[in-house]
């Protein structure tokens, strides 16, 4: 055997563990990334990379077009619905939340809603942008901005 087969032979398995470590990230989406079971980052969209055997890579993330409908009232499964529609503008500020966010904003959106309807009014329109506007402060810290609310649906 020739030096140059043996080198090449032994880069073969260097290059595939390289290659197993990349790892592509599509525009709209994010990835969390855990080691030893723990969150360590969230991948943005680009080519990335990961350790291979120590880290494990989360199923895609979409940013856009997020959307949690609850009903109003908890134990009439008649009553008028809700319907918040959100999209994640900085994945990396929400961290390992990321991975259960439709339930961290249904969880905001419930606490929200008890204490607004208390002290709702008959104008939709209007108690829709207030609700919006405190979900948008809530919900800003971890990179999240609602889009639309609609009361009533």
């Amino acid at each position: 055997m020739s030096p140059a087969l043996i080198a090449t032979l032994a880069c073969l398995p260097l290059l595939a563990f390289l290659l197993a470590g990349l790892r592509r990230v599509p525009e709209g989406t994010a990835y969390t990334v855990h080691r030893f079971g723990r969150y360590a980052r969230t991948l943005s969209p680009g080519l990335r990379f990961v350790t291979p055997l120590i880290e494990r890579v989360s199923p895609p993330i979409t940013l856009i077009n997020h959307r949690v409908q609850l009903s109003l009232e908890a134990n009439n499964a008649s009553a008028p619905r809700a319907a918040f529609y959100y999209q994640i503008l900085e994945p990396a500020r929400s961290g390992d939340q990321l991975d259960a966010i439709d339930q961290l904003v249904e969880r905001e959106v419930s606490q929200l809603l008890e204490a607004v309807l208390a002290a709702a009014g008959r104008d939709v329109e209007a108690l829709n942008g207030r609700v919006k506007q405190a979900l948008n402060e809530r919900l800003g810290t971890l990179g999240l901005r609602v889009t639309r609310c609609q009361l009533g649906v």
